[in-house]
């Protein structure tokens, strides 16, 4: 089994084109429950369908790294966020958080409840401004407005990704709290954060922007009062029994 110290945090990484889903699918269908079937089959287009299953059957292999016994064993309950969580079948307190876009996908497993991950592809074609404006601090969106416009894309999703990162940690949803957590770049590998109307303490906080692939960017968030991380580990899935070590690039961390 893999060991997974308290001040670690493991990231697990797949490209979801990578996977053949009818060869996946008939080697993995029975790690799969039947609400996690129905689930399934609720996804109207094939694409949702094929994302959902390569993720559950990649989260389930993940975490059985770190059991004894089949990733078919695990069974996940959901809060009232939507935010996935082990019952029973995590005695040894292992969290984890999972985020996709298109065909990207990572998985964040640590020790720490409060543990949030986010992967976005950066879409050229997105209008940025209006959904900063909107769902942004207006310092943020001030921000944002006077970078160049050859940087701004990027620095939104940027943004994004930190700000989704840290919500999941919590375990709420975006609508209405984006604002409420704002974050500025003072340094070329520094981050700073702030609550805004809450009673969360940035002391409480780790927070990293982690390169990934392009066009993609990451962040992840951990929320501890105890143990600091301090070591951050990468892998990625080449294929369901392949499995290579990667180096973790931190750009920027708060």
């Amino acid at each position: 089994m893999k060991e997974l110290g308290g001040s670690q945090v493991h990231l697990w990484f797949a490209n979801l084109k990578d996977f053949d889903l009818c060869l996946v699918y008939r080697e993995c269908a029975e790690w799969l429950n039947s609400e996690e079937i129905n689930r399934m089959r609720r996804y109207q287009s094939r694409r949702q369908q094929e994302h959902f299953v390569l993720g559950r059957i990649i989260l389930k292999l993940t975490l059985s790294k770190y059991f004894d016994g089949s990733p078919s064993d695990f069974n996940f309950h959901t809060d009232t966020q939507g935010k996935l969580f082990l019952g029973s079948s995590n005695p040894a307190s292992f969290f984890f958080n999972l985020s996709h876009s298109y065909n990207r996908l990572v998985v964040a497993v640590g020790r720490v409840r409060d543990l949030g991950v986010d992967v976005e592809l950066v879409n050229e074609k997105r209008g940025i401004l209006k959904i900063a404006e909107r769902y942004f601090s207006p310092r943020e969106f001030q921000d944002l407005s006077n970078l160049k416009m050859s940087l701004q894309t990027k620095r939104f999703y940027e943004l994004w990704t930190l700000k989704e990162s840290v919500l999941k940690a919590q375990g709420v949803g975006l609508s209405g709290f984006l604002s409420k957590v704002k974050f500025t770049f003072p340094t070329s590998d520094k981050l700073d954060m702030q609550f805004v109307l809450t009673e969360q303490d940035p002391a409480k906080w780790q927070v990293w922007q982690i390169k990934t692939l392009e066009p993609y960017v990451l962040a992840l968030s951990v929320k501890s009062l105890d143990a600091r991380i301090n070591h951050i580990e990468s892998h990625t899935f080449m294929s369901l029994d392949k499995i290579v070590p990667g180096e973790t690039e931190i750009i920027r961390s708060f």
